[in-house]
């Protein structure tokens, strides 16, 4: 090789020399750094930030949309309104005579959330009550023997029907008062025990009070709990009062009180409604 090569080759930095020099200005970069008392800062605040709990408003909205004579519609009462919402709604029916029926719908609204709701017969206001004793009275003694023998019962039609009904468009008992558990194909009159030609038995006020003393929860055709309000299913259910006709004089002053309260819980994270009531 010439000189001139020579002195090429001792300036000549092989890869792995390269490498290794690279190597030691990142270390002395490093070791720089660490001695730095400036720092870059920066922050971004979000502010007025907001939880809001939503609501749940149940409303209940009651009518005598149909009953079996005229009497039985001005004998009818509801004060002081006929909507429920934060008061007390009262429902008074005067004059009943044997063979008399009336037909109240009742409409559960839940506004601003979907909710479930039930229905509760206030344990501590109901009650039988001799009342007034007119001469043909066959039994006086306490207490009362209308709740033994006015029939109630609930239709299970979740459609409302007060644009115009007769008693015939009432088809199928809901479970929960029908004893028998069987429905109703079309309209029959039951007789004196509530009980029609076909087996289906209407409960007495008495009977009806002991299934809804403790809350019943309103469900949907497939017995599941129903949502209302929100866009959801609207609820009607049909509540039917009716004294037989063959009923008697035991009865004749006599008088039945009842309270139906409504509740209603969120569905949204409520898989079992009212503690699965």
């Amino acid at each position: 090789m010439t000189g001139d090569n020579d002195s090429t080759d001792g300036v000549r930095f092989t890869r792995r020399s390269l490498l290794a020099g690279l190597g030691t200005i990142g270390v002395a970069g490093a070791g720089a750094g660490l001695g730095t008392t400036a720092l870059f800062g920066d922050g971004e605040s979000f502010a007025d930030n907001q939880l809001s709990a939503g609501a749940l408003n149940l409303r209940v909205t009651v009518d005598n949309i149909a009953h079996s004579t005229p009497t039985v519609r001005d004998n009818t009462e509801i004060t002081p309104k006929d909507t429920a919402d934060g008061e007390a709604v009262t429902i008074a029916v005067s004059d009943l005579k044997p063979g008399d029926w009336l037909l109240l719908e009742w409409n559960p609204e839940v506004i601003a959330s979907p909710g479930y709701v039930r229905v509760t017969s206030v344990d501590e206001d109901y009650s039988n009550t001799e009342g007034r004793t007119p001469e043909s009275e066959t039994d006086t003694d306490s207490p009362g023997d209308l709740g033994d023998v006015l029939l109630s019962t609930i239709w299970a039609s979740y459609e409302d029907l007060s644009g115009g009904i007769s008693r015939g468009d009432l088809t199928g008992l809901d479970t929960t008062t029908d004893n028998e558990d069987t429905g109703l194909a079309d309209w029959e009159l039951p007789d004196l025990d509530g009980v029609t030609a076909s087996g289906a038995h209407y409960t007495t006020m008495n009977e009806a009070h002991e299934v809804y003393r403790s809350g019943v929860v309103l469900r949907d055709g497939n017995g599941e709990p129903l949502t209302v309000g929100s866009n959801s299913e609207a609820a009607w259910f049909y509540q039917l009062l009716e004294l037989p006709i063959r009923v008697g004089n035991d009865v004749q002053g006599d008088e039945v009180s009842f309270t139906l309260r409504f509740d209603a819980e969120q569905t949204r994270n409520n898989e079992t409604p009212f503690d699965g009531a």
